[in-house]
């Protein structure tokens, strides 16, 4: 109760010096704070010619497993993925697109076309070189090397799995046209082509002459120089990038700094250009030393999600999962560890209105302790049980404030839940094999509903880690999937989430919070994008 009090009191001191916009949870505050320029740059900047050389530091807090991305679906991974691999398409980034913005442009496919039927997209490749390194050496990219990466990823059963769904196969016609034939129209395809996991690779990697694992080998805008694991992986400038002129800087490290205090000293010193969030009060405090840092805020494109495990049998009865999300004082919990948020939703509230509104989410996941208890009554647990929340600090310390505000929430109503903080690779391992019985994290920053129900809720959904079938949801999922108007699908997508909220609630929506990340002023065209891969990188320079 005491960490409970400490926020209550900060909360009020961070009332008066947090603005409106800031703080407010509202719709219309993070439709603002989504669809805000750079914040990084003044106008005049702005005007000025981008200047090259210097590198960009990144702190994190953890390393990557591995550098393959097809074996590990985690940001440590992906977000270095994106500094070395394209995908054929990719998001819109810039000074005129929302951090969230879902609009496809160009990458190595520098056109496309869709039948008239909806189901053959063909994809006509850009002249683009992969890095001078062995074995590829420089070479052109080919409709093979497409080809060879899409087959991997449909013959193996990893995550990117079902964004493959509907792909009954994929030609390579010429050295510079890929096609993909679908058994059905597939209304998520082309978002599914620009995901964050569908890297291309040289055919060289699927065949085995290139250790993923350990090396990274693309055709982005830098290279991998050198990664020290658990250290350091740095990145430099590749010469031979096909877009002219870019990009800007002459390398990109990232520094694995665990410790919140370590990173913010490193930023306040210049030895780091880019972190993780911090909380509010840290803010303040960084602000008071490096007046000149700029408040990039904006609501985060993923959630924090409590899981239950499905192996343990008191987790299987609705009323239980029920009890548990009304014992839990959302809004109160994101305002006073963030500095404001929003109640979440299977679909997280950044994309816009294919989440429920937020009227709705309120409904849906009311704070209701008493009504908590009696449902714990009539499922047969009236004096409450005992149970572990699995989270990590690989996500920050802030995300370990919010486990214990929902193990102080839950206690209140009989569930006396012990903290355990893992080793980020063990909860990694642990989460997929479902080995645990109540697990603490964010999710993936999807950028495609499809990803935020069908992969997490489906019975047949690769990430559907704890086994839940419910065969009513499966068939709305279906349902969505292959419907391409707009607003058709949008209410479908709106019927699976309140099924999910009502009957499903695993994994369980916490919170979407407001995500505050300190820039330095120097830190030009910083147009950050809510998925992973730094896609923004190419065009970011020094002003110093």
């Amino acid at each position: 109760m005491n960490q409970r009090l400490k926020w209550m009191c900060f909360s009020f001191l961070l009332l008066l010096t947090l603005t409106l916009a800031a703080c407010s949870g509202g719709k219309e505050t993070a439709k603002e704070s989504n669809e805000s320029e750079n914040p990084s740059s003044s106008d005049s900047s702005q005007s000025d010619e981008p200047k090259y050389g210097g590198t960009v530091t990144v702190a994190m807090p953890a390393d990557a497993l591995t550098l393959d991305p097809h074996e590990s679906a985690t940001y440590q991974v992906h977000d270095r993925a994106g500094l070395v691999y394209n995908k054929l398409v990719t998001f819109k980034t810039g000074p005129d697109a929302a951090y969230a913005d879902a609009t496809i442009v160009p990458d190595l496919a520098e056109e496309w076309e869709v039948s008239e039927d909806g189901k053959t997209y063909t994809f006509h490749l850009r002249e683009a070189y992969w890095h001078d390194l062995p074995p590829v050496n420089g070479r052109k990219v080919v409709a093979e090397d497409v080809v060879a990466t899409m087959e991997n990823i449909l013959n193996q059963p990893g995550h990117q799995l079902n964004l493959l769904d509907a792909v009954e196969s994929i030609e390579a016609p010429d050295e510079q046209t890929v096609v993909f034939n679908l058994k059905t129209v597939f209304a998520p395809f082309l978002t599914n082509m620009a995901s964050h996991f569908m890297w291309i690779l040289p055919k060289e990697a699927i065949e085995g002459q290139i250790n993923l694992a350990e090396e990274a080998i693309g055709t982005g805008p830098f290279m991998l120089e050198k990664w020290d694991k658990n250290i350091k992986a740095s990145y430099v400038r590749n010469p031979n990038y096909f877009e002219e002129g870019k990009p800007y800087l002459d390398g990109v490290d990232i520094m694995i700094i665990p410790d919140q205090a370590a990173r913010i000293a490193a930023f306040r010193t210049g030895q780091i250009e880019y972190m993780s969030e911090i909380s509010p009060e840290d803010w303040e405090n960084l602000k008071r030393t490096n007046p000149d840092t700029i408040e990039n805020r904006k609501l985060y494109a993923t959630q924090s999600q409590l899981a239950m495990g499905m192996k343990h049998e008191k987790f299987k009865d609705e009323r239980v999962r029920q009890a548990i999300s009304m014992a839990i004082d959302r809004q109160n919990a994101v305002d006073r560890i963030y500095g404001g948020g929003e109640i979440s939703a299977p679909v997280n509230p950044t994309m816009g209105d294919w989440s429920l509104p937020i009227e709705e989410r309120e409904e849906l996941l009311a704070y209701d302790p008493e009504k908590a208890k009696q449902l714990l009554a009539d499922a047969g647990f009236p004096n409450g049980f005992d149970t572990v929340i699995m989270t990590t600090e690989a996500y920050g310390e802030e995300l370990v404030r919010l486990a214990q505000w929902v193990a102080e929430d839950l206690k209140a109503i009989g569930i006396n839940a012990e903290i355990e903080v893992a080793e980020y690779g063990s909860f990694i391992e642990r989460w997929r094999a479902g080995d645990f019985e109540l697990k603490f994290g964010y999710i993936t920053r999807y950028q495609e509903v499809d990803e935020w129900l069908y992969y997490q809720f489906h019975t047949n959904g690769v990430g559907n880690y704890f086994g839940d079938s419910y065969p009513e949801l499966d068939k709305i999922l279906e349902e969505q999937r292959v419907l391409l108007d707009v607003d058709a699908r949008k209410a479908k997508v709106h019927e699976a989430q309140r099924y999910i909220l009502k009957h499903v609630l695993n994994p369980m929506p916490i919170v979407t919070q407001y995500r505050t990340l300190p820039i330095p002023p120097y830190l030009q065209a910083w147009h950050e994008h809510a998925s992973y891969g730094y896609i923004h990188m190419k065009n970011v320079w020094l002003d110093k």
